[in-house]
């Protein structure tokens, strides 16, 4: 089955970055969870930063995977994920369909500026220039 969705991954010191895009089927969400594990510094503390700015949903059987993967990341150094999702609605799906974690190891922002405050606080400073991203963010941006 073909994979549905985009995604970008870097690792800017200790914190891994990912970008999301369109809407994610099960395959996405596996492949982007493999690509996640490749780049993952794991042996030292680690933060995510999500964007999923432009992440317009994904099936109930993707959302289903999240749990595991972040099962996963907090298993090998991650100390805690931010996550960019600007628009409430989605912002509650997300994150009643992916376990619902604890604030202070999963936390939810409507812009950057907010994520990388939050991460900064928590002992990974970032700023939104750090952001590696910025051509895809543009490239993905929704037509209306």
């Amino acid at each position: 089955m073909k994979i549905h969705g985009e995604w970008e991954i870097s690792l800017v010191r200790n914190v891994l970055v990912r970008t999301t895009a369109g809407s994610f089927n099960e395959q996405g969400t596996l492949a982007c969870f493999r690509d996640t594990q490749k780049k993952a510094p794991i042996g030292t503390p680690w933060a995510g930063l999500t964007n999923a700015a432009h992440w317009e949903m994904s099936s109930a059987s993707s959302l289903q995977a999240f749990p595991q993967m972040r099962e996963w990341a907090f298993q090998h150094g991650c100390v805690c994920l931010a996550v960019i999702v600007p628009d409430q609605m989605r912002q509650a799906i997300h994150q009643r369909q992916t376990g619902n974690l604890p604030e202070h190891l999963v936390s939810y922002f409507s812009d950057m500026q907010e994520a990388c405050t939050w991460l900064t606080l928590k002992g990974f400073p970032f700023a939104p220039t750090d952001y590696p991203h910025a051509a895809f963010i543009e490239r993905t941006k929704p037509a209306h």
